[in-house]
């Protein structure tokens, strides 16, 4: 029998798509399209139902599935396929997460610091974090309400036991609300004149408090001096002291009988007023009564939260709500690692140049990370800023302005011989300005600006080229840093050096500073 050809067409058709649907079936994808990857291990003490094919996410993005979950050596290893774009570094971690509060395990992957090294292909990842096991979490809520079931139970009986004393209690509360009141009102005005009084004591302080402070330390350095100038004195009050200690070892058994009268007469005053005693038994048991009816009133709450009324309940049993408050609390984390991570420093300095003139400078420096950080200068320059303006055709006048000037710079990190190099650019003085910094260390760092290309400042001198200033900062002590260098320098008729002196206060440094200053508050 012989078969045309479009019968062997359509047979070949049906081979081909046969074997393509089996290989969609038996490994889930097809293998020619699939991306490429590259595998890792991790160990875990329990998986807690991880499943092979599970997702792998790497900070939140998925990015992988599981390959195998096995037992080795008494751990369970996980062998995990990775996208080959993405990767990992020594330090990474890895923890097993849960899709919602019911949902499926998944294997989530910290990719850590570039600084650790990169992780070669086919590593493990040495740390690993705990994991969310919700049967566990459902057996602690539930030992929680029994505990609580038993506390309610128990202050019911209570209550019941002392009910009428807890009214009585209520009643003398009621009988002393009135008393105060009504001694409230017959010292209304003598109560409005204690009142001036603080204000009047809080303004005072408010404005002496800087000298007091002042004088305290002018106090404390007098102190010191005197202590230095008295050292023999000292050690003869020490001496004395000693003496007083020895003369107290001979006088203590006469102390010791005191005591003991005194006890035997408190025991007496005691047994005086027994039936005082009494009556504040019976206010315990009416405070006792009190409690009871509060009891009941969080009996009541409990009620209203099992039946998910209220803003409380709603978060117990609305899932939507639940869901929402955990991706709140997810974004606020965020948030506040990010502003953990972020450095202010807050300075300022004053530098003098050539012929008498000086700069006073405003200094903020916020940075993000180790990499980058933004640089925020108010200047004021007693040269001022020379420009000229015309006023008829052809006819020039020249003026000077005395304004802050701005520096507003974006600077990039790198790393340089087991140094930093820090590139920046942006305003320099309001103008144009590129710079360039070498930390050299903690405390010895160069710095290079140059700015000001047009030169519009000596209308008078021709062909000026920018300014190019070159300086070196030393931290001299604590915030206190100087500095100084080689200003104007690719023009001969303005070059120049300067010199100045500053502080640069951290973010902790602030914070100390703003705590003890204990300032007034309404």
């Amino acid at each position: 029998m012989r078969f045309s050809n479009e019968t062997k067409v359509g047979f070949l058709v049906i081979v081909f798509s046969l074997g393509f649907a089996f290989l969609i079936l038996t490994f889930g994808e097809v293998p020619f399209f699939r991306p490429a990857v590259k595998t890792y291990k991790v160990y875990f003490d329990n998986v807690a139902g991880l499943s092979v094919g599970a997702e792998v996410r790497v900070a939140g993005i998925k990015s992988g599935k599981v390959k195998s979950v096995s037992l080795k050596d008494g751990k369970v290893e996980v062998v995990f396929e990775l996208d080959k774009n993405i990767a990992l570094y020594k330090d990474a971690q890895a923890e097993i997460g849960t899709l919602g509060l019911m949902g499926d395990k998944y294997l989530n992957i910290y990719p850590g610091s570039p600084q650790a090294g990169v992780l070669e292909e086919g590593g493990t990842i040495s740390k690993t974090l705990g994991y969310a096991d919700t049967d566990l979490l459902i057996k602690q809520m539930t030992d929680a309400s029994e505990s609580i079931r038993l506390m309610v139970e128990s202050f019911q009986l209570i209550l019941s036991e002392n009910r009428e004393d807890i009214r009585r209690v209520v009643q003398n509360l009621e009988m002393l609300t009135r008393n105060l009141n009504l001694i409230a009102l017959e010292n209304r005005e003598s109560l409005r004149g204690a009142i001036h009084n603080i204000n009047l004591l809080a303004y005072n302080l408010n404005r002496t408090l800087p000298q007091t402070i002042e004088s305290i330390d002018r106090l404390a350095k007098s102190l010191e001096a005197i202590a230095s100038e008295n050292r023999q004195d000292i050690r003869e009050t020490v001496a004395n002291l000693k003496q007083l200690s020895n003369d107290l070892k001979t006088t203590l058994p006469e102390l010791s009988r005191n005591l003991n009268e005194l006890s035997v007469n408190l025991n007496a005053l005691i047994v005086e007023n027994r039936q005082d005693i009494r009556t504040t038994t019976s206010n315990l048991s009416e405070l006792t009564k009190s409690l009871k009816e509060s009891s009941e009133r969080l009996n009541n709450i409990l009620a209203h939260i099992e039946r998910g009324e209220g803003t409380l309940g709603k978060l117990i049993k609305d899932e939507e709500l639940y869901r929402n408050v955990s991706s709140g609390v997810r974004v606020l984390g965020k948030a506040g690692e990010v502003a953990d991570r972020t450095n202010l420093y807050i300075g300022f300095r004053g530098e003098l140049y050539r012929a008498g003139d000086s700069k006073g400078i405003l200094t903020v420096k916020l940075q993000p990370d180790n990499e980058k950080y933004y640089l925020l200068e108010i200047v004021g320059d007693s040269r001022g800023r020379v420009y000229k303006e015309e006023i008829l055709p052809n006819q020039w006048i020249v003026k000077k302005e005395f304004k802050p000037e701005v520096t507003l710079q974006y600077a990039r990190i790198f790393p340089f011989f087991g140094k930093e190099l820090v590139l920046r650019g942006g305003l320099k003085e309001s103008t144009g300005g590129v710079g360039a910094d070498l930390i050299y260390s903690q405390r010895l760092a160069f710095t290079t600006d140059l700015w000001d290309f047009g030169r519009r400042d000596r209308p008078q001198d021709k062909d000026l080229k920018p300014n190019l200033q070159v300086g070196v900062n030393y931290k001299v002590n604590g915030p206190m840093y100087v500095r100084f260098g080689g200003d104007d320098l690719l023009n001969s008729k303005l070059r120049g050096v300067f010199g100045g002196v500053g502080l640069m206060f951290t973010d902790n440094d602030l914070k100390y500073l703003l705590g003890g200053l204990r300032l007034p508050l309404p």
